[in-house]
């Protein structure tokens, strides 16, 4: 089966820590691809200066233009809202069955995934595969894991669950780089050159983004 990752959120704007991200997951894991999922209408994230999704989606086309394994996708657009993570999956397995789907998120959205809509299905859809930036995140994971998924078995460094699918904890590169950071220096006009791609940077100050408070 072809092996897929899957790497959602908001990106706005999209930047390296995302990047690196996806990069290092693609190795580590042997995806034949990630796709980039933009979330349409976060149901956690509820910021009134959010930009239209078209935008972030681009930008994301732009941040990873040439890289022949990340592809972006507007599923979460087409999909009725608000967007949640489950109703994507079931969507994606419903469309293509002959998919092994490695989810990707990080680790602040694991410790609060007890938050998000029918989590509990997300490990009879697909691997969750959680990074983290930094060192100091393992234990708190470790307790999470017991928390949401007592009947969980662990095989070393893996998780898995009885429907065969697994979670996993995954480092990365520290990049300190977020997006509500960038969006804060653009409004205060300060430079983001060198923390995001340069075609995605040359986007953001061609159309205005994150110029005003909302």
């Amino acid at each position: 089966m072809e092996k897929l990752g899957l790497f959602g959120g908001t990106f706005d704007p999209v930047h390296y820590g995302h990047l690196r991200a996806a990069e290092e997951a693609y190795h580590a894991l042997g995806l034949k691809k990630v796709i980039f999922l933009p979330t349409a209408d976060p149901p956690h994230k509820k910021r009134p200066d959010l930009s239209p999704f078209e935008l972030r989606a681009k930008m994301v086309r732009l941040a990873i233009k040439g890289v022949p394994y990340f592809e972006v996708s507007d599923l979460e657009e087409r999909l009725p809202h608000p967007s949640y993570s489950v109703r994507t999956l079931k969507a994606l397995r419903e469309a293509q069955k002959d998919l092994e789907i490695f989810f990707i998120l990080g680790l602040d959205a694991f410790l609060e995934l007890e938050t998000w809509y029918h989590y509990q299905e997300l490990p009879l859809l697909a691997h969750l595969v959680v990074v983290t930036r930094g060192e100091g995140g393992q234990e708190a994971f470790l307790k999470k894991v017991q928390e949401l998924f007592p009947i969980v078995h662990q095989e070393g460094d893996i998780f898995r669950f009885p429907g065969g699918y697994t979670l996993r904890y995954l480092p990365i590169l520290r990049l300190d780089i977020s997006s509500t950071y960038l969006r804060k220096l653009v409004r205060k006009g300060g430079s983001i050159r060198f923390l995001l791609p340069e075609r995605v940077r040359k986007f953001v100050l061609e159309k205005g983004l994150y110029q005003v408070d909302v």
